[in-house]
């Protein structure tokens, strides 16, 4: 009779998971509670940059904790996410606070993949942050529960009540579901279902669906952070297999827009001599074509990521010298209708004013003016243009998060009709501006003589005064809502 090797058949003990990981899942679960109950619902105040905030923090604390390599580079990253979480306290503009989140989000995940060995900012960025944000973090999903359930492994009694948890939150749904037919079956048991609720802690359904939701929000958040540990996606250094088209293709492909932007060249002359002698109809030249030449801005800017993507290079994946003629043809072609688009959106707040589309379409193609002088410079010289472009692109973003935008909005419209540059002030308009057009209004309100403006301000002070008392005085503080108040408690007597 064979003898059983008992030791052989055992199961394998399982590994231990550390005590970091748990405390870290259950966190992730706290913050996934904190997206799904405020972030969300109050959308674009500081409850957003408290998440992001929250997850920066206990992700560094995380990674220092599991002893991985961290440089100096990746710090100043951090410090630049962490800084933009607190856009909210400077910015009453819910969607420049949504654009600063995002822009923190986008930090936070591009450091889980490049402290764990991608190229900082490489050639390869894009692929890097896409794959630390729809990739790696699902690879570890199941890595959370694991880790948050590891408190309770080897303790019997632990796990009873845990197994009994996880029952109750199964049974929960049905159970519901058949309480509400019996409630619908019967009026005595309706009646008594209704006075037991009565004394129960108010607990919403909903608070029990946010909890639900922010499960997947946790695994999601752990799988990233979590995916730190391990080593950057692995990218060929030879030329990419996408590059498939034909020089000669890609060449003739771009070459009828090249002669038309060369037409509008010689066409715009024409303007100018006009302006020189006066004869232009400046209302007109600024009014016609600003967001057609935008478009085009746009255009150009994806036809050479195009044509430089997959146009096949020389055998060291070298641009060849046409490609880089025809790419800084393109960009100062392009150059020049952002000059134009630029000259026009000026001459047209010069005479109509300023408004938030107004100054955000400008910043959006000055930042496009940047982009392509950069282009031009990489078809002489190879550098980290991923790092350019995050430091210019972070500096021009601080601008509009910090800048205060929309009271500086305000205030040059007042000025301009106080010096008689424009000839109407359009309040209605102060109403897109927010919190940040009080304090301009409210100064102007003080000392303007003008009864039917004053009327018109103090409607618009009204309208802010009624927001402010809907919106939720934490969520949605901030620093200029709170020079709003204090302006309008200052008037108070001219707004009765």
């Amino acid at each position: 009779m064979e003898e059983i090797n008992y030791a052989q058949t055992a199961p394998a003990e399982q590994p231990k998971i550390p005590a970091a990981d748990a405390v870290f899942a259950w966190a992730s679960l706290g913050l996934g509670f904190v997206f799904t109950h405020f972030a969300v619902r109050y959308f674009g105040g500081v409850w957003g940059g408290i998440f992001w905030a929250l997850f920066g923090v206990l992700g560094a604390i995380f990674v220092r904790v599991k002893s991985v390599s961290v440089k100096p580079r990746h710090i100043t990253v951090f410090a630049v996410a962490e800084v933009f979480c607190f856009v909210p306290l400077f910015s009453s503009n819910y969607f420049v606070n949504f654009l600063a989140a995002t822009f923190s989000f986008i930090l936070y995940f591009y450091l889980t993949v490049a402290i764990s060995g991608a190229e900082f900012f490489g050639r390869h960025f894009i692929l890097d942050l896409l794959m630390s944000v729809l990739v790696r973090p699902f690879e570890n999903f199941a890595r959370q529960p694991k880790s948050a359930f590891s408190v309770f492994r080897g303790r019997s009694r632990s796990k009873n009540v845990l197994y009994a948890l996880l029952g109750l939150l199964v049974a929960l749904p049905l159970t519901l579901f058949v309480v509400y037919l019996l409630m619908r079956s019967d009026q005595l048991f309706e009646n008594s279902m209704n006075e037991f609720a009565e004394h129960l802690p108010h607990l919403s359904f909903s608070v029990f669906c946010e909890i639900l939701f922010a499960i997947p929000i946790a695994m999601y958040l752990f799988g990233a952070v979590f995916a730190a540990r391990g080593s950057a996606p692995a990218h060929s250094e030879n030329a990419p297999e996408y590059r498939v088209l034909p020089p000669v293709l890609s060449y003739f492909a771009v070459t009828p827009i090249c002669v038309f932007y060369l037409i509008y060249i010689f066409t715009q002359f024409g303007n100018i001599m006009s302006a020189v002698d006066k004869t232009l109809d400046y209302s007109e030249f600024a009014r016609r074509g600003f967001f057609e030449l935008c478009a085009i801005a746009v255009i150009n800017l994806g036809v050479i990521v195009l044509i430089q993507a997959f146009t096949r290079r020389n055998d060291n994946d070298a641009r060849p010298l046409v490609l880089r003629v025809y790419t800084i043809a393109i960009s100062l072609f392009t150059l020049l209708i952002i000059a134009t688009a630029l000259t026009k959106m000026i001459m047209y707040i010069g005479e109509y004013g300023m408004t938030l589309l107004r100054v955000y379409t400008s910043w959006f193609m000055v930042l496009l003016a940047i982009v392509f002088v950069l282009i031009i410079v990489l078809q002489f010289r190879d550098y980290a243009i991923w790092r350019a472009l995050f430091a210019v692109f972070t500096a021009m973003f601080a601008v509009l998060c910090f800048g205060d935008v929309e009271g500086g909005i305000a205030r040059y419209n007042i000025a301009a009709y106080q010096t008689g540059a424009v000839e109407k002030l359009d309040v209605g308009e102060f109403s897109e501006l927010g919190y940040s057009a009080a304090v301009p209004a409210a100064e102007l309100l003080k000392n303007s003589h003008d009864e039917r403006l004053k009327s018109k301000l103090k409607d618009f002070l009204e309208s802010v005064q009624v927001t402010d008392e809907y919106e939720d005085k934490f969520a949605y503080f901030s620093i200029p809502r709170a020079r709003a108040l204090a302006a309008m408690e200052r008037v108070k007597g001219l707004m009765r």
